[in-house]
């Protein structure tokens, strides 16, 4: 986006992250061998709860109904 959202000032302290319409969260798994195992069913869900806190906090406060 060029701009910020409608409804938010020019100058905006975060205009720079405003302008963003997404968000990507990445845990480097790596492609080992345990990939093709069971072992995934533990590394998996352990990333997951890496991102947990990153994901609590967006659902408290990105408004998703903008």
């Amino acid at each position: 986006m060029n701009r910020p959202p409608r409804g938010y000032p020019s100058d905006h302290s975060r205009t720079d992250l405003l302008r963003h319409r997404s968000l990507i969260a990445a845990y480097p798994l790596g492609c080992d061998e345990w990939l093709h195992t069971p072992e995934v069913v533990g590394k998996v869900p352990a990333a997951a709860d890496d991102l947990d806190a990153m994901l609590t906090w967006l659902a408290r406060y990105v408004n998703s109904s903008a």
